[in-house]
């Protein structure tokens, strides 16, 4: 992978780092501001401050969408039984994400994928989704080191904190 796509790929690290998270499945219009654009989005626990899920997307409102149903999102199941959800109280599961869990994106258009690879291999120490193994087994992300990003807090709003250790 050549150096100008390793830094694209860093500074759209750096700039999901620092969007403005947003309460995951806070009220039934939660995902309304979020733009009907492709993007890669981040999960962040605001307890641990750690990143739990990233997934990328054509259409990062209609995916937020799916956030509010058991049966359309991996996330939501597997952070619904961390809570001690099943499928059968969708509110109540719903309200209880928002309590816990916060939702950051950044629209890409071009190279979401690869975005999402790069951050499965750096973020990897707190995801709930594992890499894909032939990215680990592939030689195009060798460069990648590990970071764990952490969610920071100023005054009563989550928001990332930037981690510049990505070379």
């Amino acid at each position: 992978m050549d150096e100008n796509t390793r830094s694209t790929l860093r500074s759209l690290e750096i700039v999901l780092l620092n969007a403005e998270p947003t309460p995951l499945c806070g009220s039934a219009v939660w995902a309304a501001d979020i733009p009907m654009l492709p993007g890669v989005y981040a999960v962040w626990d605001v307890r641990s401050r750690d990143v739990v899920y990233i997934g990328a997307t054509s259409c990062l409102r209609d995916r937020m969408l799916d956030f509010g149903r058991w049966k359309n999102h991996t996330c939501r199941r597997k952070l619904g039984r961390k809570l001690g959800f099943d499928d059968s109280d969708e509110v109540a599961l719903s309200a209880a994400l928002a309590k816990r869990y916060v939702l950051s994106f950044v629209p890409v258009f071009l190279g979401r994928s690869e975005l999402e690879e790069y951050l499965y291999l750096r973020w990897r120490e707190t995801l709930l989704n594992s890499p894909p193994r032939r990215l680990e087994r592939g030689t195009q992300y060798r460069w990648v080191k590990a970071s764990r990003p952490r969610l920071r807090t100023i005054g009563s709003i989550p928001a990332t904190r930037t981690r510049r250790d990505s070379e």
